[in-house]
């Protein structure tokens, strides 16, 4: 396993604008963002659109993100390595904002993965799993049937930072949610699928509108939907962050994040996302991110920090899938445990089908923050005591760590 040197991602990443992490109480990042000579503005939503009469951000101003001590500007200023070094100036990092996509392919027919002989009805549960009239493989993979159905994630809120919802989707019409777009020119309304796939495997309703297999793992928890990529699949990093620090001040106790972008061998992570992720488990949040793609490639970025819960993707016999990036950055870049990501079925926008099979770790990504909504409805932990909790419930896997991590995450046993 190597050691990463460095935390600079290829230059064909870079959107052009910069962010910093700041030291100190809300009055000295104000300060210190003052000095660079910048107007500062806070999150809003929607910044660039007007909508609702909100202020557009000027293209000179920096964004200052509280709950994470975090501010993202325009540019680099020239004198910007100086600052970094000047204690005066409370900055303890300053890193290129990177394009993040989202994480997720059409099922391989191929994959070997796949069962090739799935369980007849009087079979007893485990692999290879397969979906049945009333659930999909994923949710008894992840022991709904062995271990109990006594939680549901009532009272716990889940956000979701991906690209919307599709609101008027009967399986969540009349959902209370909490939603937000930070991409601009876009409404939470979802026009990719991706982000309604992901919050279906979070919280999908107990019994579907449409009929069919239940596909939620917590169906009773509370959906906060960040905008954070666009209808294209794409955002930025620093979009990313503020969905975070809108998550974190709307209480979320899981943040599902399943996008990412590529990490050379060697590279280590971003210190804002570290910082963020950081930030979010010290306010009681949990974040659990997508380890990526790639196959044999390092863990995706925002991953691979030591804050935040890296996902690998495992099929129907509980391998991983092909495509799930591996543990090959040490400090932070390790897989930290698995979930069901091969041919997952789940809720799409109304106007793509309604309901589609996707695979990848951004399907493995929400079946993880589902169970850790169980788990904190189960337990009452939050934050970091959660996190070992999850962990320390997994179900082992015949892969080695570098593959599975710990190994598949599980519903908590009912009292």
């Amino acid at each position: 396993m190597s050691t990463p040197e460095s935390s600079t991602p290829s230059s064909s990443q870079y959107t052009g604008r910069t962010i910093v992490v700041l030291d100190g109480a809300r009055e000295a990042c104000e300060s210190t963002v003052g000095r660079l000579g910048l107007r500062t503005v806070r999150p809003s939503g929607m910044r660039g659109t007007g909508i609702g009469g909100l202020t557009p951000a000027s293209p000179g101003d920096a964004v200052l993100l509280d709950s994470l001590g975090i501010a993202i500007l325009p540019e680099a200023p020239a004198f910007m390595a100086e600052a970094v070094e000047d204690p005066e100036m409370a900055v303890r990092a300053a890193e290129p904002e990177v394009w993040v996509h989202t994480l997720s392919t059409p099922p391989d027919p191929s994959d070997p993965s796949d069962p090739a002989d799935p369980p007849g009805p009087d079979d007893p549960p485990g692999p290879p799993f397969s979906d049945t009239a009333a659930l999909t493989w994923g949710l008894q993979a992840s022991g709904i049937l062995t271990r109990g159905g006594a939680y549901s994630g009532a009272g716990i809120r889940v956000a979701v930072l991906d690209t919307g919802i599709d609101t008027g989707h009967p399986d969540f019409t009349g959902r209370a949610m909490v939603t937000e777009s930070f991409i601009d020119g876009e409404g939470v309304q979802d026009g990719n699928g991706h982000g309604t796939h992901c919050a279906g495997t979070v919280a999908g309703p107990d019994v579907p509108a449409g009929g069919g297999r239940r596909y939620g793992v917590a169906p009773d928890a509370a959906l906060i939907i960040g905008k954070v990529l666009g209808d294209n699949g794409s955002g930025t990093s620093g979009g990313v962050l503020e969905g975070m620090n809108w998550a974190i001040e709307q209480g979320a106790h899981v943040i599902s994040m399943s996008l990412g972008s590529d990490v050379a061998i060697g590279q280590s992570y971003l210190r804002y996302y570290e910082a963020a992720a950081s930030a979010a488990l010290a306010a009681g949040s949990m974040v659990v991110a997508a380890a990526g793609n790639a196959g044999w490639a390092p863990v995706n970025s925002p991953a691979n920090c030591p804050s935040a819960l890296a996902v690998a993707a495992v099929g129907h016999s509980l391998l991983r899938a092909e495509f799930s990036c591996v543990g090959l950055n040490g400090d932070g870049g390790e897989v930290n445990l698995a979930g069901p990501g091969v041919a997952v079925y789940s809720s799409v926008p109304v106007s793509l089908g309604s309901y589609a099979v996707l695979s990848g770790t951004s399907m493995a990504t929400p079946h993880v923050a589902g169970l850790a909504a169980l788990l904190a409805q189960a337990t009452g932990l939050r934050g970091q005591e959660l996190w070992d909790a999850l962990l320390a419930g997994v179900l082992p896997l015949t892969e080695e760590a570098q593959l599975v991590g710990r190994g598949l995450a599980q519903v908590p046993t009912s009292a």
